[in-house]
């Protein structure tokens, strides 16, 4: 298998092991780490996001966006489906 510094407890890579794959030119990545790769989808995800944080670490999550906001939006859905309505109805 891999280096044991490419992997950690859990079998996924570590930060090391993604700096590696990272700096191998494209299709010269150390074959232990690329099969590894592809059949890791979390690993997948890290490589994919750039992400060289351990495994385990959560990221901060996205603020909804704020409740008037919404209503402005459905608002603004309703106004536009009342004038389409009142056009088609002149329209005949």
């Amino acid at each position: 298998m891999s280096a044991p510094a490419t992997l950690d407890s859990r079998g996924h890579l570590t930060a090391a092991g993604l700096a590696t794959l990272a700096a191998a030119p494209m299709g010269r990545a150390p074959a232990e780490l690329a099969a590894h790769v592809a059949s890791c989808a979390l690993c997948q995800e890290r490589v994919l996001a750039g992400s060289v944080e351990p495994a385990g670490v959560r990221r901060e999550r996205r603020q909804p966006p704020p409740a008037w906001r919404l209503w402005v939006t459905l608002a603004a859905i309703l106004l536009a489906l009342i004038s389409m309505l009142t056009l088609m109805q002149r329209i005949r």
